[in-house]
């Protein structure tokens, strides 16, 4: 309620450019991207100097502002109540005059000269444009390769040079950690995360196998900087909703373990210490009957990062009662936990994050299975909003919401982590079908269920 009351309050006016692409504006190098571009932190309600409408006699904060209808058709009634009268009904999109905000559920209005009232969840102050036409075109993306099985490290930062490059006006790049084989780990931050009061964060490439999801956002976030300016869904600007909701991509948590998977030895020969570790956990694993596969196939299945250590099992969430195969754990290409929770890099690296943004929403990618989870024991209102996230989130994708717990599966987990202790909603999706590693095959149907889903839940975020 308070932040729906303060949304009100601080409503502002957004510019918006020109259509078209952008221009260069830096010629930032590969090297470079090793300085942060702004300092991470987050801002409370607290800290804003802010004021409250005050409250009328009839008991609702008194506002003058204009929001907008996101139901198909909005009914208006006469006194606030799903059982009262109605006198009349206006269409999606329709921008009303908002008088009070109710702490009941229900809104006051000025609808033909009379103070009337409607539901305060079926209206947004988001802009909802009158002209909604928006034609995407897949021409326009030019930068993220999408034709090769394999995306590597290297690629990827030839990538995130470019977009800095063509799109630096609506994006910020910053370097949040680095791995055992010194490689960075980046963020991509989308819209204004100084001015935006709200915050999602999406999390890809956490296991070396998983790496079409590294893929899948590196495409997404060019897509949403191609169209920043330009693009909207079903009225809703990008760039008003990343004004008010930043958008922050970690888009390769575990660039070891992508390299491991991807090029197996190879990918890490710069690094003796590595490749003889990962020589020895196969013939380990192989001699106890754990693998039958030969070494390059045994790493290509690698999840794990360069220490061994799964990062699907290394928060602090129920970090104590996973159980290993093993009587002492030990790394392996998967299910390490580690020796204490964030034990790893790239673990502390992500934790930083959320201490500094306190995200509303984390979405953490894996493959396979087409399907979103979200149920990892929190109490109930951050259940509440988890779910009602999934739901959105798995109506976009046309994916399944597993209802079910995620149980033990989820223990060490980052999203299991956010939900149980910090009391983040965050979402589990399972991209694609197939087995991990993805084909390239599925990758279009992987982008064309996620093109939207990213604007899709910045609606949700803001309006809750």
């Amino acid at each position: 309620m308070k932040r729906r009351i303060l949304a009100a309050a601080c409503a502002a006016v957004l510019l918006f450019t020109a259509c078209g692409k952008k221009q260069n504006t830096s010629n930032v190098t590969i090297s470079e991207m090793t300085k942060f571009e702004h300092v991470v932190g987050g801002v409370t309600i607290d800290e804003r100097e802010e004021k409250l409408p005050v409250k009328d006699a009839d008991g609702y904060y008194v506002v003058n502002d204009t929001v907008f209808v996101t139901a198909n058709t909005l009914n208006i009634r006469r006194l606030p109540g799903a059982d009262e009268e109605v006198v009349g009904t206006v269409p999606y999109g329709t921008a009303l005059n908002r008088t009070g905000i109710g702490e009941n559920g229900w809104d006051r209005i000025n609808y033909e000269n009379s103070a009337v009232y409607v539901s305060s969840s079926l209206i947004t102050t988001l802009t909802i444009q009158e002209n909604r036409s928006f034609s995407y075109s897949s021409a326009m993306l030019t930068v993220v390769d999408t034709t090769r099985q394999l995306y590597s490290y290297d690629t990827m930062c030839e990538d995130l040079s470019e977009l800095r490059q063509l799109y630096g006006n609506a994006m910020k790049l910053n370097v949040i950690g680095s791995t055992k084989a010194k490689r960075n780990i980046f963020e991509i931050v989308i819209g204004n995360p100084e001015k935006a009061k709200k915050h999602i964060f999406f999390v890809a490439g956490i296991c070396g196998a998983e790496y079409m999801s590294t893929l899948m956002c590196m495409k997404q976030a060019e897509y949403c900087l191609c169209y920043y300016d330009t693009g909207n869904y079903n009225g809703f600007a990008y760039r008003e909703l990343g004004e008010n909701v930043a958008i922050h991509v970690i888009p390769m948590l575990n660039p070891d373990g992508v390299m491991i998977s991807e090029e197996h030895l190879t990918g890490v020969e710069k690094e003796p210490d590595i490749v003889s570790d990962l020589k020895k956990w196969y013939e380990r694993d192989s001699g106890k009957g754990g693998t039958s596969l030969d070494i390059d196939n045994y790493l290509m299945f690698y999840y794990a990062n360069a220490n061994g250590v799964d990062l699907r099992r290394n928060f602090n969430y129920q970090w104590s009662q996973i159980i290993s195969a093993e009587e002492e754990p030990v790394p392996s290409s998967k299910d390490y936990r580690g020796k204490e929770p964030a034990s790893e890099p790239e673990t502390r690296a992500v934790l930083a994050q959320l201490s500094g943004y306190q995200p509303d929403l984390v979405v953490a990618y894996h493959t396979t299975g087409s399907k979103i989870e979200y149920r990892y024991g929190q109490e109930e209102k951050v259940l509440s909003d988890a779910k009602q996230y999934a739901q959105k989130l798995a109506d976009i994708m046309n994916y399944e919401v597993n209802k079910e717990s995620v149980g033990p599966a989820g223990y060490g987990s980052l999203e299991g982590y956010c939900n149980h202790e910090l009391g983040i909603p965050a979402l589990s999706v399972y991209l694609g079908t197939g087995s991990t590693p993805l084909s390239l095959n599925e990758f279009k149907a992987i982008s064309d269920a996620c093109r939207e889903s990213w604007a899709v839940l910045q609606i949700a975020v803001f309006n809750k």
